[in-house]
């Protein structure tokens, strides 16, 4: 991805709101604290790791991936990695990073009313496996590495099969707005219902309603209500039988596929069938602003 590429998608992101920052400053990252019993963190030496230069802060900062689970009450899993300060001065509740000796571990700092401070699991499901640490209890060289001040976890596919299932419920609930409105529709029966003087003839309009999805093909007892609801006193009402006899050979098809030499009428008969049909198309599919001025 280019520069510019990169720089219009986080204008698009400040603009909806959101704040976002480029990863472009290096911090050390280690290989690994275990938020669980002391071990010996080893002699692994750092990577390194990109994050944004306004997250960084006065004091030097790294990166250390989290193994065990005595933190889990806390939103701490294995395979965390956490974001460690060096030099801050821990306070009760702090997540904090201590080196015992030649071993290491992640938990939560607390100092109670006698001063003495402790390192405290969070994980009440299995307290019994992380006892609490009380670091003036000869305990050899204690030192406290760093504060904690934020969780970086890795982010899972969702299932594909959650997903399908998802978009199926949405399919199943999805209503979809007409295209063509109910208004729209009973304005261009009226319009045409004065030039109807055969009851066949609404063939054409109907034939021209579904073919822009007003009426499914072939319903044609939903628009023969339609044009009775509309015009209950026309002298030419459709009839369903008829509609359906209409409904052969080339008539069967689109009204752009209709053939003269394939239709159940000719000559002058189909010229006046052809016509209605495509003024019902023209009367349907125009702009509002069009169909105002008429």
């Amino acid at each position: 991805m280019t520069e510019k590429e990169i720089e219009k998608i986080t204008k698009i992101l400040e603009d909806a709101g959101w704040q976002p920052h480029l990863c472009d400053t290096p911090i050390p990252t280690y290989e690994s604290v275990h938020a669980g019993h002391l071990v010996d963190p080893g002699q692994i030496p750092p990577g390194m790791t990109l994050v944004p230069k306004a997250f960084l802060k006065v004091y030097q900062e790294s990166m250390v991936r989290v193994i065990g689970n005595s933190m889990l009450d806390r939103g701490i899993e294995d395979g965390d990695w956490v974001r460690m300060t060096y030099g801050q001065q821990p306070h009760d509740g702090d997540i904090v990073v201590v080196a015992i000796g030649n071993e290491c571990t992640l938990k939560c700092y607390y100092e109670d009313d006698d001063g003495s401070r402790w390192l405290l699991s969070q994980n009440e499901a299995e307290k019994e496996l992380y006892k609490p640490i009380r670091l003036d209890e000869n305990l050899d060289s204690v030192y406290l590495c760093g504060v904690v001040t934020e969780i970086s976890k890795p982010l899972p596919r969702v299932p594909v099969k959650n997903m399908r299932s998802l978009v199926s419920e949405a399919k199943a609930n999805l209503v979809e707005e007409p295209r063509i409105s109910v208004e729209r529709v009973r304005c261009v029966i009226k319009i045409l219902g004065k030039e109807i003087k055969v009851a066949r003839q609404w063939y054409a309009v109907c034939r021209s309603m579904m073919d822009e999805l007003v009426f499914d093909e072939n319903d044609f007892g939903s628009f023969c209500d339609m044009v009775k609801n509309v015009l209950p006193s026309h002298h030419h009402l459709p009839k369903v039988a008829e509609m359906q006899t209409m409904a052969v050979e080339s008539f069967a098809k689109p009204v752009c596929k209709w053939e003269e030499r394939r239709a159940p009428v000719r000559g002058k008969r189909f010229k006046v069938y052809k016509t209605l049909a495509d003024k019902a198309t023209m009367l349907l599919t125009m702009s509002e602003a069009e169909f105002q001025e008429l």
